[in-house]
């Protein structure tokens, strides 16, 4: 059985669309369609239901899902020991969002290469939820996120704390309001979004992911509330631009890793290069530790 196939059948069963799997995936829809067929005639049962709202699972497909996603982490698993390079020791894998790869992922792999030149490096992008599953089966070693899930063995602490601006299309003429996606940034975001827009309708579009809110904007001309470092170098472009006199929520960035890794040394000093380089970061907003322990929120135990 192929595991592209069963891939490709987990991001539809978690996303119910076969547009979002295929962008997920980056392929064409119609190949995501394809192995999903021939993953049903493999099987010789349906696996989802089709209509206008999307996709959602048959009993079949439902009953095939937890084995779907045993196979592909036991496969994943498997290549990935085998994967250490010819002349490193060993293998540190990291998942964050991409938007950060300026400033916190491509420093910290410098500060990898020079402090532990025998350690391999592999950089991964998840859903938060896999993200966490992955760092719990030992498939990754630090996840980089947004939205912590408390997970047993699993530790969080609070990154830095990202600024959340509102910002618009260049080329919108319009008032913001009307063309707005609402990003879903937690019950917090919510709450205070709400109190600085009180009276506002509801919009019709929301969204939960950086990406699908940036995307939204750059290809509808809309407005969002997104984080400052996924759309600056939009604004420096003149692609986007803020929007005057609009409250800015900060958004604290957290950093999960096992409290019981394989390796402490490898996994320590990987820490302190991306708690400095956060830091750093932090500094150049404008942020001091004070001001960012109070954004922290306890998820689990701190080591």
């Amino acid at each position: 059985m192929d595991t592209e196939n069963l891939r490709s059948f987990l991001e539809v069963a978690e996303h119910g669309s076969f547009t979002v799997a295929a962008s997920r995936l980056n392929l064409a829809q119609s190949t995501v369609s394809a192995r999903i067929r021939g993953l049903e005639e493999q099987l010789g049962r349906r696996l989802f239901v089709r209509d206008r709202d999307g996709v959602t699972l048959t009993p079949a497909g439902r009953q095939f899902l937890p084995h779907a996603s045993s196979i592909t982490r036991t496969w994943e698993q498997s290549r990935q020991d085998i994967a250490v390079p010819d002349g490193y020791e060993s293998l540190l894998r990291l998942t964050a969002p991409a938007y950060l790869w300026e400033r916190i992922t491509s420093p910290w792999v410098e500060w990898m290469r020079a402090r532990r030149p025998n350690v391999a490096l592999r950089l991964e992008g998840s859903f938060p939820d896999l993200a966490i599953d992955q760092l719990a089966e030992g498939l990754l070693d630090i996840c980089i996120l947004y939205l912590p899930r408390p997970h047993p063995g699993i530790v969080y602490e609070t990154l830095a704390v990202d600024q959340v601006v509102l910002v618009q299309h260049a080329a919108q003429t319009r008032p913001w309001t009307e063309n707005y996606i609402l990003m879903d940034w937690g019950l917090e975001f919510r709450i205070e979004h709400d109190r600085a827009f009180a009276g506002m309708v509801k919009p019709a579009i929301s969204a939960g992911l950086v990406f699908i809110g940036l995307q939204h904007v750059l290809s509808r001309q809309a407005a969002a509330y997104l984080p400052l470092s996924a759309v600056s170098g939009h604004i420096e472009r003149g692609e986007m631009r803020r929007i005057d006199n609009a409250p800015v929520f900060q958004r604290p960035i957290y950093l999960a890793y096992p409290s019981n890794p394989v390796s402490s040394d490898v996994l320590d000093v990987a820490l302190t290069g991306l708690r400095s380089l956060a830091r750093d970061w932090s500094s150049e907003q404008g942020f001091s530790e004070g001001d960012r322990s109070l954004e922290q929120v306890t998820v689990s135990r701190k080591r």
